[in-house]
């Protein structure tokens, strides 16, 4: 088996992609094929009522779909894809758009404002209707997180960082001194991205944080920046022969403690003895960043 393939992903990924081709020469054509595999991956995966789900098998829901109509838009494939886009559009208008997804995750930021990034950097949503995320916060030490109350989870960090950066670069605050605390953080807040990126460049071993983070340095002209590179490989290793991008890439300890818990009082301790050196196995020797 594998994890499921998802629309959400892959939107993201190709949308990251985009970003950083955009920045490249003409003739640099090494992403196109990735790029237009997604989104013809996502043509074919659309439901029928012109929206997508997280996964082949969900049913449509506002953010996933304004993620997959933006990644048509961005990638200049609307002439290409007109009855997906269309359909799509009218998906989008009749479940809320903007507003939906604002609602749908009410106070938490840690997934509206990177849906509606992703949606100004096609171009489909202005600036000025994101939220501004307090990127600053994440220059102060870990153990005051709690304290002063990210407006995301604690996961999210790169995507505080990245996203909240990317928004301030294209729509300053009009405070002048939170201007200039905020123009004072970029620097050290993006060396703190790069402390926490994991060897492999994933962000939670998974496409659409990578993904959130990526767009975002790059959308910002950082298409050279240690983060945006290793970013890109992570998403150039985990892509799938069809074009697609799975929901995650390892969920191995997670599913495993999840089953030991469900069956724990019917395992004999000769059963027991090798899953617990395997968890153990797993776990992090220093500081996970």
């Amino acid at each position: 088996g594998e994890l499921s393939t998802s629309a959400l992903s892959t939107a993201t990924a190709v949308m990251a992609l985009e970003m950083i081709r955009r920045k490249r020469p003409a003739a640099d054509t090494s992403l196109d094929t990735h790029i237009n595999n997604g989104i013809r991956w996502l043509a074919e995966h659309q439901n029928s009522d012109g929206g997508w789900g997280d996964t082949v098998k969900s049913f449509s829901n506002i953010s996933t779909s304004m993620l997959c109509h933006a990644a048509f838009h961005a990638t200049k494939s609307t002439d290409r894809f007109v009855a997906h886009v269309v359909n799509a559009r009218q998906y989008i208008d009749r479940t809320g758009g903007v507003d939906a997804v604002v609602a749908r995750y009410g106070k938490d930021k840690t997934f509206s404002v990177p849906i509606l990034t992703h949606c100004a950097l096609a171009g489909l949503v202005k600036w000025k209707t994101i939220p501004a995320l307090p990127f600053e916060l994440a220059c102060l030490p870990a153990r005051f997180y709690k304290t002063v109350r990210l407006p995301v989870v604690s996961y999210a960090l790169p995507a505080l960082i990245a996203i909240g950066q990317v928004r301030h670069h294209f729509r300053k605050p009009r405070n002048p001194i939170t201007r200039f605390i905020r123009n004072l953080a970029v620097k050290r807040s993006l060396k703190k991205l790069i402390s926490i990126q994991p060897t492999n460049g994933g962000f939670l071993e998974a496409a659409p944080l990578t993904s959130f983070v990526t767009m975002s340095l790059a959308g910002m002209g950082l298409t050279d920046h240690p983060v945006v590179q290793k970013g890109l490989q992570f998403l150039l290793d985990s892509v799938r022969p069809d074009g697609s991008w799975p929901i995650d890439t390892n969920l191995a300890t997670w599913t495993t403690t999840l089953s030991v818990n469900a069956i724990e009082g019917t395992l004999p301790e000769f059963e027991k003895t090798p899953l617990r050196q395997w968890l153990l196995q797993q776990q992090y020797k220093e500081l996970h960043p």
